[in-house]
């Protein structure tokens, strides 16, 4: 509940935590570099890293504008399945082919797809517009504009269905017989009031880190308003829908209304994943409840609550189906020298190709930017394999999780073995929107340079504590002058550069969590206008809300960890030395043998662990044991007896690896 889990780690934690070589010059506090503890070891490991990115290999941004143009043109939503995303992902497979990558591979999925078809017209969300899709009358008088609806939550007869409406009052919720046969309108719940759970701090604040990019950043663990950042209020506004649903379907409402806190542009054409089902979960066949819901803007909105606190009558109107689809993940090797053979070690990049907007699903564009590059290499200078997965399932009714069979590396475990490390990404390019002006209500683009928080933000999940990884994409941005990044562990690891939780960053593009392998995933800090139908190229808050600048930026940094990924040494990378490091940080003053030193005891073995890593970094795999034995026997006697049980386990796992890689 509190910002910092344990304030007396928060010492030796500012000056254990840099990163190397001065990167983090702009970051919040004044730490004393990774790279100044051990400086000549940290050189030589990196002396045989990936060089600096050779401009002449990148994708220009003109060439990413074209890209997407044509997506935005040619596309549009691209849900699995549907024309849009056959058209995307046969570009992608065109470029593939261009791009030098071989033996692509395959996994259809048959599900059942939920259309609702507003696209490309916004009149079909206009009541007077004669192609209404989406219509709403409360108390005799049409509702303008419907900003969107629920995802397969039904649909109606195109009269539509009329019903009195009932108000979910939190403070005295209607019950089960009251919302029978009605039409259940609902609000937005406003934020708590503070102190604020951690699980609230993970989703709706900033949160503390291991690294982040220099420039403004709002203040962690305070909800930033929306003239900052529409990203955080926009996750608090959709995120409760489905929770409004499984109210409704339990209790037999004939439909729902949902008035979203957020301006009309902000509002108009967002959509979310919502599984209309009795348990919310989602297969194919399923059986969905018909429960036909309409989502509207604060202002479009304000009389229909009144209407439906009086107990007025309304009627819904919502023209949708179901049909039964087939998406196609689609599985791409770019080959290393030792492609095809049992030496073959392989660099796994994924993202998803479907959604309903342009920036929600451009991975793709990413992953074969990042080809294009690595095809300008000889195979016999490309040291590792990279496969590229594009799977589909992001936007199949409950995601990826709903889906496991259709998983390629499920079908396929054997394949896992030769992955030495991961990349995920997603949601790229993206210019950062606000809400300003009267009430709220004007939805625009931040006027702040991109490193002040001009674009979103990019999240970057990093799998554990590792050194060279939090490193390696500091060095990775500040090379590419990619100005706004956020590399964060998650809530369960270890506090941040601050002392304080570490938000998680919510993407499942990041295999390496799954496969309990090395990984790190981009997901750009998407606000609600990322998930609007009609947000392409240009969105609700304006024309040119894709940054083609900024997606190279992000590209090249990737660009950069993949290659880094394909030359560094798996004992450096693995994970158990982020778990060792986390392990040694979590200890608390009561663990050590005398509490009261504790802090001079903690900085002393993280700067013992530190010259470990280091020479392990270096390849001097017989000194690094020897570092590592020191260790152990300072952790012997610093640590209390009850405490030091897990350091011992992780002290040893790493020691065993070392035997062998000497």
């Amino acid at each position: 509940m509190s910002k910092s889990r344990n304030k007396t780690t928060v010492s030796s934690r500012r000056t254990f935590l840099k990163t190397a070589a001065g990167v983090a010059a702009g970051t919040v506090l004044s730490r004393t570099s990774l790279g100044a503890q051990a400086k000549p070891a940290a050189a030589a490991a990196h002396a045989g890293g990936f060089p600096q990115i050779n401009q002449r290999f990148m994708i220009t941004p003109e060439l990413a504008l074209q890209w997407h143009t044509l997506k935005a043109t040619e596309c549009g939503p691209t849900y699995a399945g549907s024309t849009g995303w056959k058209k995307y992902t046969d570009f992608l497979i065109s470029k593939m082919s261009e791009f030098g990558a071989v033996d692509l591979d395959y996994i259809e999925m048959p599900y059942d797809h939920y259309i609702v078809e507003d696209w490309p017209d916004r009149r079909t969300h206009m009541y007077d517009s004669g192609i209404a899709v989406e219509k709403l009358v409360s108390d005799g008088k049409p509702v303008p504009m419907v900003a969107s609806y629920g995802m397969t939550s039904g649909h109606t007869p195109p009269e539509g269905i009329t019903a009195q409406m009932v108000y979910y009052d939190p403070a005295h919720p209607p019950a089960d017989a009251d919302i029978a046969g009605k039409i259940l309108v609902c609000e937005t719940a406003k934020y708590p009031d503070p102190p604020y759970n951690n699980n609230f701090l993970d989703n709706y604040t900033l949160t503390d880190y291991e690294w982040r990019s220099p420039g403004k950043w709002h203040p962690l663990f305070v909800c930033p308003p929306t003239s900052v950042t529409s990203s955080f209020h926009s996750r608090w506004v959709w995120s409760q829908l489905g929770r409004f649903a499984a109210i409704a379907i339990k209790g037999k409402a004939a439909g729902i209304v949902h008035v979203y806190d957020l301006s009309p542009g902000a509002a108009l054409g967002l959509t979310q994943r919502s599984v209309y089902t009795v348990d919310g979960r989602a297969t194919l066949g399923a059986e969905y409840i018909n429960c036909p819901t309409l989502t509207l803007d604060r202002v479009n909105g304000a009389k229909v609550l009144a209407d439906a606190k009086a107990g007025r009558r309304a009627t819904l109107t919502l023209i949708a189906r179901f049909q039964q689809d087939k998406g196609k993940a689609i599985i791409a090797h770019l080959p290393g020298k030792n492609y095809g053979t049992p030496l073959d070690e392989q660099v796994l990049l994924a993202t998803h190709t479907d959604a309903m907007s342009l920036i929600e699903e451009n991975g793709g564009f990413g992953m074969i930017g990042i080809m294009s590059y690595f095809n300008h290499i000889p195979k016999a200078q490309r040291d590792r394999t990279i496969v590229f997965y594009f799977d589909c399932r992001h936007f199949m009714p409950g995601g990826e999780g709903s889906w496991p069979q259709y998983d390629y590396y499920h079908l396929h475990p054997e394949k896992v073995k030769s992955i030495v490390a991961t990349i995920g990404m997603e949601h790229m390019g993206g210019r950062q929107t606000i809400e300003v002006g009267s009430g709220g209500n004007e939805y625009t683009y931040s006027k702040e340079r991109p490193e002040d928080g001009g674009v979103i933000t990019s999240l970057i999940d990093v799998n554990n504590s590792n050194i060279w990884m939090v490193e390696a994409i500091a060095r990775a941005a500040t090379a590419n002058k990619w100005p706004r990044v956020d590399v964060k562990t998650g809530r369960f690891v270890t506090p941040g550069v601050n002392g304080g939780l570490q938000g998680s960053v919510k993407s499942p593009m990041n295999k390496g969590r799954e496969f309990n392998i090395p990984g790190m995933g981009l997901a750009g800090d998407w606000p609600g206008g990322w998930t609007q139908t009609f947000a392409q190229v240009d969105t609700e808050a304006g024309m040119h809300g894709f940054d083609e600048h900024y997606f190279v930026q992000q590209v090249a940094g990737l660009t950069q960890m993949t290659g880094e990924f394909m030359r560094v040494k798996p004992i450096v990378i693995d994970l158990g030395w982020g778990d060792l490091k986390s392990a040694l940080l979590n200890v608390p003053d009561s663990g050590f043998t005398a509490a009261s030193k504790a802090a001079t005891e903690r900085k002393a073995l993280m700067d013992q662990y530190v010259t470990t890593f280091r020479k392990v970094e270096a390849g001097a795999y017989k000194d690094a044991q020897a570092a590592l034995k020191t260790l152990a026997d300072n952790i012997s006697t610093s640590i209390a007896a009850g405490n030091q049980a897990e350091l011992k386990k992780l002290v040893d796992g790493q020691m065993a690896k070392l035997s062998k890689t000497a």
